[in-house]
């Protein structure tokens, strides 16, 4: 009952709201009768309201109701009734052909309406017995009610897809997490939220669409971050909307397949769902990476390599771990730009900074490793990185590297922005470049003045 109740206030449309309330009531107190006419009442004040909404949106089906409707209302006679009448006779028949119902809720709300007309017409009955349903009948026909229709926005199913479809293609798309789900998740129905979802990942995992100047990589990557966003809100969902599209990735061509994985494979829901054929396809090709140092990597190694990252993918995939650590600096480095950095990769950057052998190598490493790691960095990883950088001559005296430190401080955690290693660091630079050298970090200790107030 107190489900029910929750829903209740959930209702969508304001006005619609005491309707259902009212008729919640009326199950409460036994008045089945009262709770079933109420519940149709609301049903249909509910839909009237959505096809106007659906009018403005320059829906044709909906404009044509809402125009008989509007007529009806300017001249409240007889004619204007049966219009009335004729509009709810036929409400779910265009409420089915807009997607606001499947054909399975049609028919739920179908026989709501039948059973308010025993309700509210008697003689309808054999013999003129009243029709008197229990209350738990009555309570069924509301929830039904409630679940397929009244908690629901006026989101169309195909409809709700294909503007899924057009906002990730647009230009600005920016794949706020929050936005996605709020907009493409929360307000529409189970079953589009399903459609929507399947057809996201269909898109991230096999780069099925392309629009203008983005190519079909681009708009996987975009679809990708809709599925995280998604999976952050209901995991099963898109676990199930992976197992439904993971074995056509295992028929796709083994660059698709690392491109699918870089893009999803954080996700312990896609990393399931794989089979142990594909698995072993790229643990094979994990194993055949042979990098010769100081040269670049391709596409695919740089971005399997990358997954060394992800906690589950290193156990599925051992030879990643010993592939890495056996890049050199400026490899390793690229393979942090390029990829989601964490905790893992960025236990490395120390040690590429110590390897710097020049300035120009320096700022190449710095730039790549520094500013990815920072977010993800602890006290200790922080503590090693800044002894790095200090101690190593070409990395100190670079002449991008102060500047760059500004933006190391910009994007470090909060929790580590106030340690002692930082002023570890300056203090520690200070000793060995002399009073009037250009690599003292001042710029640093400004912006930590300016974060945090001055130095002891």
């Amino acid at each position: 009952m107190m489900d029910l109740e929750r829903k209740v206030n959930q209702v969508w449309h304001q006005e619609v709201r005491p309707l259902v309330a009212e008729a919640y009531r009326c199950y409460t107190t036994g008045s089945a009768r009262a709770c079933m006419v109420l519940t149709w009442t609301a049903v249909c004040t509910d839909l009237i309201h959505k096809l106007y909404q659906l009018a403005e949106d320059e829906e044709g089906e909906a404009k044509a109701v809402v125009q008989r409707i509007d007529e009806a209302r300017q001249k409240p006679d007889r004619e204007a009734v049966r219009t009335m009448l004729d509009v709810e006779n036929t409400i779910l028949e265009v409420a089915e052909k807009l997607d606001l119902v499947d054909f399975v809720q049609r028919r739920e709300l179908e026989r709501l309406k039948e059973d308010r007309n025993l309700a509210a017409h008697p003689s309808l009955r054999p013999l003129g017995e009243l029709f008197t349903p229990s209350t738990e009948y009555a309570r069924a026909h509301l929830t039904a009610a409630v679940d397929a229709l009244l908690i629901h926005p006026p989101s169309q199913g195909r409809k709700a897809v294909e503007r899924f479809r057009e906002h990730v293609q647009e230009v600005s798309f920016v794949g706020s997490p929050v936005y996605l789900t709020q907009t493409f998740f929360d307000r529409v129905k189970s079953a589009t939220r399903r459609n929507i979802v399947v057809f996201a990942v269909k898109e991230a995992l096999l780069e099925l669409s392309s629009h203008g100047a983005l190519d079909a990589g681009v708009m996987s990557d975009r679809y990708a971050a809709c599925v995280r966003a998604f999976a952050g809100r209901d995991g099963v969902v898109v676990q199930r909307a992976i197992a439904s599209v993971v074995g056509r990735l295992g028929q796709q061509p083994l660059e698709r397949q690392i491109r699918a994985l870089v893009r999803l494979g954080d996700l312990n829901a896609f990393w399931e769902e794989v089979d142990e054929a594909m698995k072993a396809q790229l643990a094979d090709y994990a194993e055949r990476i042979a990098a010769i140092p100081y040269q670049p990597l391709t596409v695919e190694e740089t971005s399997l390599l990358g997954l060394v990252e992800i906690p589950h993918i290193r156990q599925a995939l051992p030879s990643l771990e010993e592939k890495f650590r056996s890049l050199s600096p400026d490899q390793q480095a690229s393979v942090i730009a390029h990829n989601r950095a964490g905790p893992y990769l960025s236990d490395y950057v120390a040690g590429i900074l110590t390897a710097a052998g020049s300035w120009r190598m320096a700022e190449s490493l710095a730039r790549s490793a520094v500013p990815s790691c920072a977010p993800h960095l602890d006290v200790r990883q922080l503590g090693d990185i800044l002894s790095a950088w200090a101690e190593n001559y070409e990395c100190r005296t670079a002449a991008a590297m102060p500047e760059l430190a500004v933006r190391f401080y910009s994007l470090v955690p909060s929790a580590v922005r106030g340690d002692e290693a930082w002023q570890v660091f300056l203090r520690r630079v200070r000793e060995l470049e002399e009073p009037d050298s250009p690599f003292r970090y001042t710029e640093l200790e400004q912006a930590i003045q300016e974060s945090s107030g001055p130095m002891a």
